[in-house]
């Protein structure tokens, strides 16, 4: 046996699988690359609530087949939207996660436009410390929500170039 060969077979029994399975995980764009007017949103939210720890906008970009992060704190614009925000962004569910773990406590919301239109989701993560009221927190985040929408004219808007 070739010792190539051998090599793909000692991986293979290890549990590797296939060449396919050893390709690189996804890259995905960078938030400060990130030049439209959703990222310009995400950026006001964060700079005008201290309490949160992140933000992003999830929803299908146009001419797009799949919700994706389109905009966020964290690098990871393009990214696939998970199956529970896929049910935020078209079917208008709101998500309350916390994590005692780190402490935060993420919600998911609905996003709309200034006409009311379903447009996709937004997360944010708010600072939980032991204590904290979820119920303030989510308040917070559905009048964050509200302030947000007012500022978006349409889904396409949010991907005009940012200024």
């Amino acid at each position: 046996m070739k010792p190539h060969h051998r090599i793909f077979l000692i991986l293979l029994l290890a549990g590797w699988g296939t060449l396919a399975d050893l390709r690189a995980a996804p890259t995905y764009r960078l938030a400060a690359d990130n030049r439209i007017q959703a990222q310009a949103l995400v950026a006001k939210i964060m700079a005008e609530n201290p309490e949160l720890l992140t933000a992003g906008m999830h929803c299908v970009p146009p001419g797009g087949r799949a919700q994706t992060i389109v905009a966020s704190t964290l690098n990871v614009i393009g990214k696939p939207s998970d199956p529970p925000d896929v049910e935020v962004g078209q079917h208008g569910e709101t998500i309350i996660s916390p994590n005692p773990k780190v402490p935060k406590l993420g919600i998911m919301l609905p996003l709309h436009d200034r006409a009311g239109n379903l447009i996709g989701a937004l997360a944010l993560a708010f600072r939980f410390p032991a204590g904290a009221d979820p119920v303030a927190c989510f308040a917070k985040a559905t009048a964050i929500r509200d302030q947000v929408a007012r500022q978006i004219a349409s889904l396409d808007a949010l991907f005009a170039p940012a200024p």
